[in-house]
């Protein structure tokens, strides 16, 4: 085997990692407790590798992308912390920001699993609600909270009305660093921070590490040990392929497809929301069981869109980028790229969707004219051909010249092969999820996790034996 490849060698590295076991590593009982309830007994290698620095008290900075576990790399020992070290009772001890309100909820329902049986409480603040919820959020904040969960803009708003102090908060957790850069809250963050003590606890996960996040880091970070785990790569087991067509055509294009394989567990991403809008429309007049998802939509309509998906009563979420990130769904067939990505981070979040847990997934994506040049961007900067499909009969293909005739059709119209070359799959343990304890600890309304007066005591662990408990 020709080890000089540095992809085949990060994945010959990848196979002699050994397994770990959370019971090998210094986690509270309390949270052990619960990973045992919750049924999680390996480490992720994002979690391997930085949960140790974490309990350490070290800054850390952590390159992986979504699906690689690295929610619990930073709630379990931050739990861990804030049961073991002095902290005061009215303060906000530790900051989590995260970029969506999707992702903030999914952080918050990991933590509600993690923290069952411990002492520490959090609270969730991000906006889309009501005045209610909102009037919750600042009662609980000026109470004090171990764990503060929010997103940018939220945070902001209660920092300018004086409802939250961050003046003796030691740890910072910024979660999808470069989707925040994105999007805009890079000076956000930046005054943010400045109201923390300088000697917190910071801990940084981005899923790439372009020069914006290494300036960043360097500003808000002292010393960070480095973690890098899958750096943006489609998963093995996603089956990749795409059209090149006009733009007009992409709706017979998407017809061939349902015919051929009817939509159940669909993500099809559009780069509007007025697209969204129009295409879901689209096709729930043609009989498919589609809902919308996009920023317009208030909380709970979100929620109520997401609940009726996850219950597998909606079987076609037609979605902005909104949900390309952070949204922790097992099941999902297929992702359909309606609109190319803008590059090839987004290719990935997008199609990463799908083939989680160890499961087989589609990403079929339609490239019209004007996106030729961003289809080529992703196929240098993830090095992979993305194999081309065939056009339905009548279909021509757009003549945009050279880019038309080296985009995979040949003079019949008819699709060469391109073989995918992708790399890691997702792992199946230590997701970030919490299995089945969601309905139980909803935390509607900044209400704290941990334990309550009628919460059942901690299913005791089996004593341990050997390295840590391994599978029978």
């Amino acid at each position: 085997m020709d080890t000089s490849n540095p992809e085949i060698k990060q994945k010959e590295e990848e196979k002699k990692m050994p397994e770990v076991y959370f019971e090998d590593l210094d986690l509270s009982d309390n949270v052990l407790d619960a990973l045992y309830d919750m049924r999680f007994e390996k480490c992720t290698p994002v979690q391997a590798q930085c949960i140790p620095p974490i309990l350490n008290h070290h800054d850390v900075l952590g390159v992986a992308q979504t699906g690689t576990g690295k929610t619990a790399a930073y709630l379990l020992p931050i739990l861990t912390l804030l049961e073991r070290d002095s902290h005061p009772a009215d303060a906000v001890n530790c900051l989590v920001i995260a970029p969506t309100r999707e992702l903030a909820r999914q952080i918050d329902q990991a933590l509600q699993g993690f923290a069952y049986y411990t002492n520490v409480n959090a609270v969730a603040v991000y906006g889309g609600n009501d005045g209610v919820r909102y009037e919750q959020e600042r009662r609980s904040l000026q109470a004090g909270a171990d764990i503060v969960l929010a997103t940018p803009g939220r945070l902001i708003t209660h920092l300018q009305l004086g409802t939250l102090d961050l003046s003796r908060t030691t740890h910072l957790i910024l979660d999808e660093a470069d989707r925040m850069l994105d999007m805009g809250f890079a000076e956000d963050i930046l005054s943010i921070v400045k109201q923390m003590p300088d000697n917190r606890q910071t801990i940084l996960f981005s899923a790439t590490m372009p020069p914006k996040i290494a300036q960043l880091a360097r500003t808000v970070m002292h010393n960070p040990v480095e973690v890098e785990i899958a750096v943006s790569k489609p998963a093995e087991n996603i089956k990749q392929s795409l059209y090149i067509c006009h733009e007009s055509d992409k709706p017979i294009i998407l017809k061939k497809v349902f015919q051929e394989q009817p939509p159940q567990r669909v993500i099809l991403f559009c780069s509007s929301k007025q697209k969204v809008k129009e295409l879901a429309i689209v096709l729930k007049r043609n009989g498919l069981n589609a809902r919308a998802m996009h920023s317009d939509l208030d909380q709970a309509e979100r929620d109520e869109v997401m609940n009726l998906f996850r219950a597998h009563k909606v079987d076609l979420l037609v979605a902005t980028d909104i949900v390309a990130r952070g949204i922790d769904i097992d099941d999902i067939t297929m992702v359909i790229n309606y609109d190319a990505p803008h590059d090839a981070e987004d290719y990935v979040h997008r199609i990463g969707r799908t083939a989680r847990a160890g499961r087989q997934g589609n990403a079929i994506t339609l490239i019209g004219e004007k996106d030729l040049l961003s289809l080529s961007n992703i196929e240098r900067t993830l090095k992979i051909k993305i194999p081309r499909e065939e056009l339905p009969e009548g279909v021509r293909p757009p003549q945009t010249g050279k880019d038309a005739r080296n985009h995979g059709h040949n003079r019949n119209g008819r699709s060469k092969n391109g073989q995918s070359r992708n790399h890691r799959g997702n792992t199946e343990h230590g997701r970030n999820e919490s299995h089945g304890r969601n309905d139980a600890r909803n935390s509607q309304g900044g209400k704290p996790h941990g334990k309550s007066d009628n919460r059942p005591a901690a299913k005791r662990r089996p004593p341990k034996s050997g390295n840590g408990r391994k599978p029978q």
